[in-house]
């Protein structure tokens, strides 16, 4: 509980410390981000390189501040930072909204999988329409892998009576072309979904900043 006389931002850091910077909404972002802090923290100077910001999206807080030797203050500033810029450009997909827009669903999809550690599987289930029903994340793995089960794709599909299905899963790799696996996984699902009249639209892979899809290649 916040005291009366300790600071707002206070808080917030201390939220985001605990529970993370995605558990503060954006009045809290702005606080970290207009709050104080020690400038010159042991003298060393933060290059914000692309690896960096990988670092700091797949660490805590408190793991980015001891692996960059710069303080909670800043780390919290640098977290906030990047949390806002990503909600501010990347909006949400939300339930019923029809993806006619392939780019905003790649643009979504990238921001929600693009720097995961680990390999994500997850489905987007659509009605009739094609509209949003929901997104879910199936099954994690290992850095270059994860174990798929057709019966539960199939289970969560009849669950929430869906028409069609996105699949999308990241390489953790960086390396966007989909392996002999990953064809042999889609057609299993594929068939298998078949059989209820579930129509796959297409499997995108998320590699770093590029989407391989499979209905463009032809593979579906």
């Amino acid at each position: 509980m916040t005291s009366r006389t300790e600071k707002p931002w206070i808080s917030a850091q201390n939220k985001a410390l605990e529970r993370g910077v995605k558990s503060l909404d954006s009045a809290e972002l702005l606080l970290l981000i207009c709050a104080p802090h020690r400038s010159a923290q042991n003298g060393r100077t933060l290059a914000l390189e692309r690896q960096c910001l990988q670092s700091l999206s797949q660490s805590s807080i408190g793991e980015f501040s001891q692996i960059h030797r710069i303080g909670i203050e800043l780390s919290c500033k640098l977290a906030a930072c990047l949390e806002l810029g990503t909600r501010h450009w990347s909006e949400p997909l939300r339930r019923g909204q029809a993806l006619n827009d392939p780019q905003q669903v790649r643009s979504w999809l990238r921001t929600q999988l693009r720097d995961r550690p680990r390999e994500v599987f997850a489905c987007l289930f659509l009605d009739a329409r094609h509209r949003l029903i929901c997104y879910e994340e199936l099954f994690e793995g290992s850095l270059d892998c994860s174990e798929v089960y057709p019966r539960v794709v199939l289970q969560q599909g009849l669950r929430h009576h869906a028409a069609a299905v996105l699949f999308v899963h990241n390489h953790p790799s960086g390396h966007p072309e989909p392996s002999a696996a990953d064809h042999a996984l889609t057609a299993r699902l594929k068939q298998a979904l078949g059989l209820v009249d579930i129509r796959v639209l297409d499997h995108f892979i998320v590699a770093n900043n590029e989407i391989t899809s499979f209905a463009e290649r032809g593979w579906l």
